[in-house]
């Protein structure tokens, strides 16, 4: 039988207890100790070993061997970190099937699984709301050249290494791509405050870093195809931070000491344990004097967010500041979007009643929409589920006090000019709590609903008819359909001995 924590008899807590003590030694087993990698940073750093010598970037068969039993194990662990923090904190049930198997599931109703997987990136296959893959584009003809240009000059240092000298032309030929990059992913206002510099000098210092990775990767994956093996012991890119500093100033523009100080918050230490998309310059001396960086890491990583979470560990006064100005710029967003509507907000109501965050009304439709605007920070890990959740409910209570005070005070609005009639005169009222990034299921009651910022500013920017935009969202059309766009299977893992069960999404292809 399944036990959430709270409900599980001693035995079975015990019994849990012991098994995953006995999975986290798993890592004892490893040939690897002494260096990190984005396989297990939690090992790394609570079991490595440093290096008594500077370490050797040579590749060899005993190497790869240690690389692949590493990234087998850490692969497997990360499931019963999941599972384990899941289940600690009453997120997930344990069934133990066997003295040494445990099965996992996640409580909840097909809408919560629906929640979970809009969470996880996975949109609708079909209809208003599919989900759109963006081609890639072709390869700009000076890039082409460029890239061209360089590999001619490409030269072979051993079996698996090749150099180049410093392509300067080929980094700014990919500046303006990379920059396009930077702006998609970018939402946060570029005037930040991150302390020792602002957002948008660290997005040119990104577009700059991507540009380089760009390069590399690239020219390691042409280097593979004419010489018919890939050039891992040039993989990683090595050089001393003033050179990185240089580089990156040179290429963004940003001053060359404001680049040290990014260059420092983007540098791993064992204080922090995030993975490598997070802090993905490795230092290879105790003096961070010299160091290594991985282009895949940048490549495929939100750099506003990851910054923002470094700012929370390093400067938390800078950060908490940070997340105030979220509401805000929420609101100024969500204003654009409604504005057909003439969305504004914030509307102050008596104490110790919530402001009102958002106001539209549409007289046509006899439509108002109330919201409550909640950018709640992702979670990273499954344990901060529950203080995340706690925001949402918030959220939602403070709807539920604004509801009650405007039905004992009908005309509280339109006395002051910011509804044409009384409230209780419009045929379609919508209380709504519209939440970012992070939020659960909660199902409508006495017209409060929750829905996500992206298709509630989707609808209301695209609509003419408020009421019609109100029902669009509240259908809830704009999730994933379990089946149609993903799937839930029950993936087996093994640590030390223990095998688990646990639930993993799997999104269907887009066409």
């Amino acid at each position: 039988m399944a036990y959430l924590k709270t409900d599980a008899p001693a035995d079975v807590v015990e019994t849990l207890r012991q098994l995953e003590a006995q999975a986290d030694e798993c890592w004892r087993a490893l040939q690897i100790r002494y260096n990190l990698s984005n396989t297990s940073v939690k090992w790394a750093i609570g079991h490595g070993q440093p290096a008594t010598a500077a370490l050797s970037r040579r590749w060899t068969g005993e190497l790869s061997t240690a690389v692949d039993q590493a990234i087998s194990a850490a692969a497997d662990y990360s499931h019963f970190e999941v599972c384990f923090q899941g289940f600690h904190k009453d997120r997930y049930a344990a069934d133990v099937l066997a003295p040494s198997l445990i099965r996992f599931t996640v409580p909840g109703v097909e809408r919560d699984r629906q929640v979970s997987a809009y969470q996880k990136g996975m949109r609708p296959r079909e209809g208003r709301f599919a989900g759109q893959r963006a081609a890639q584009p072709p390869q700009a003809p000076r890039v082409a050249e460029a890239f061209e240009r360089v590999l001619r000059g490409c030269r072979q240092t051993g079996s698996l290494s090749f150099e180049y000298g410093e392509p300067w032309d080929l980094w700014r030929a990919l500046l303006p791509e990379c920059r396009d990059r930077v702006k998609a992913l970018a939402r946060r206002a570029d005037t930040l405050s991150l302390g020792p510099y602002r957002l948008d000098e660290f997005n040119e210092l990104y577009v700059a870093l991507i540009a380089v990775c760009a390069a590399h990767d690239h020219l390691c994956f042409r280097w593979a195809q004419a010489q018919r093996v890939y050039p891992v012991e040039s993989a990683v890119m090595v050089r001393p931070v003033q050179e990185w500093a240089d580089v990156l100033s040179k290429l963004s523009g940003v001053a060359p000491e404001k680049c040290r100080a990014m260059l420092s918050d983007l540098t791993f230490s064992v204080k922090q344990s995030v993975d490598l998309h997070v802090y993905p310059f490795i230092p290879l001396n105790g003096m961070n004097e010299m160091l290594a960086l991985a282009p895949p890491f940048p490549l495929h990583s939100r750099h506003d967010e990851n910054i923002l979470r470094v700012c929370s560990q390093r400067r938390q006064q800078i950060y908490d500041v940070t997340s105030l100005e979220k509401q805000s710029e929420m609101l100024a967003a969500a204003r654009v979007a409604g504005r057909r509507y003439g969305a504004d907000g914030p509307i102050q109501l008596p104490n110790p009643v919530p402001d009102i965050d958002l106001l539209a009304v549409d007289e046509s439709s006899s439509t108002v929409v109330i919201a409550e605007l909640k950018w709640i920070r992702k979670t990273v890990r499954a344990l901060e589920i529950p203080d995340r959740d706690a925001d949402v409910l918030k959220g939602i209570g403070q709807l539920e006090a604004i509801r009650a005070f405007l039905a004992d005070n009908p005309d509280y609005l339109s006395s002051r000019g910011l509804l044409p009639r009384p409230i209780n005169q419009f045929e379609h009222v919508h209380y709504l709590l519209v939440a970012r990034d992070h939020w659960r299921w909660v199902e409508p009651h006495d017209g409060i609903a929750i829905v996500e910022f992206e298709p509630f500013a989707r609808v209301l920017e695209q609509s003419n008819n408020l009421r019609d935009a109100a029902g669009e969202l509240l259908t809830y059309d704009w999730l994933p359909v379990e089946g149609r766009d993903f799937n839930i299977q029950y993936d087996a893992a093994t640590a030390n001995g223990v095998r688990i069960e646990s639930p993993v999404f799997y999104s269907a292809a887009l066409s």
